[in-house]
């Protein structure tokens, strides 16, 4: 894929102004936010992430992750480390996948993430159904930290516009259950919830998924009987 008709440091700014953060940008790119910074600031041509963030601005998520620049004997350049530790540099980690990963059903999987003009973001969530499993606690986490950080209302001194959230939860039987879909949940909504179900995102979804008096939605689907094993979260600007 390529974008030679507008350049890297554009499309940053394109995607900052679609509400995209430094971090999400540099997530994407597998690099520092430092990396980004310096895009923007014309210290980096940032030609060598081109086609990752072609994809990023075209169609809203990246499928590829750049490569790690090489010395010429083949080794992993090194990078500046961190502020504070020991070594002034050290050799990153290169995924070797042209393709992010995707771990086999019944795995935690953090996913991937969209995104859409104005603000909004798609977040894909898979985690295993065993309730005690450690994965289980990471991806319901996952979800709650999402859900609650693209739907606040400021960042820094910057207001955001207003946000509504829903989701389609996938059960472990394969059915697939839209929540939230009549005009989707405020922040306050969300947030009271979450609140009212003692901080567990799982329990307010729950309650959410049983129909009216404890009525199953779905025949054939008891919600408190079937787990719950992935998660698309959805923000979008409400006007």
């Amino acid at each position: 894929m390529a974008n030679n008709d507008i350049s890297p440091r554009e499309m940053i700014a394109e995607l900052r102004e679609r509400g995209l953060t430094t971090a999400e940008i540099a997530g994407d790119l597998d690099r520092d936010p430092s990396i980004v910074r310096q895009i923007l600031s014309g210290k980096k041509s940032g030609e060598h992430y081109r086609q990752t963030l072609t994809e990023l601005y075209t169609t809203g998520r990246a499928r590829t992750i750049p490569p790690r620049r090489r010395t010429k004997s083949g080794q992993i350049s090194k990078v500046r480390a961190k502020s504070g530790g020991e070594d002034k540099s050290v050799t990153p980690v290169e995924h070797q996948a042209r393709y992010r990963e995707q771990p086999k059903r019944g795995t935690y999987r953090p996913g991937e993430t969209m995104y859409f003009r104005g603000g909004g973001r798609q977040y894909e969530v898979d985690f295993p159904k065993t309730k005690r499993a450690k994965g289980r606690a990471q991806g319901w986490d996952r979800v709650k930290k999402q859900a609650r950080s693209a739907a606040r209302k400021q960042w820094g001194e910057r207001q955001l516009p207003e946000k509504r959230v829903k989701f389609n939860i996938t059960f472990s039987d394969g059915r697939v259950m839209e929540v939230g879909g009549k005009g989707g949940y405020s922040a306050e909504d969300f947030n009271q919830g979450i609140k009212d179900n003692d901080g567990d995102v799982e329990a307010f979804l729950m309650s959410q998924a049983q129909g009216p008096g404890g009525k199953a939605r779905y025949k054939g689907l008891d919600v408190s009987k079937t787990p719950i094993t992935g998660v698309s979260t959805t923000v979008y600007p409400w006007k």
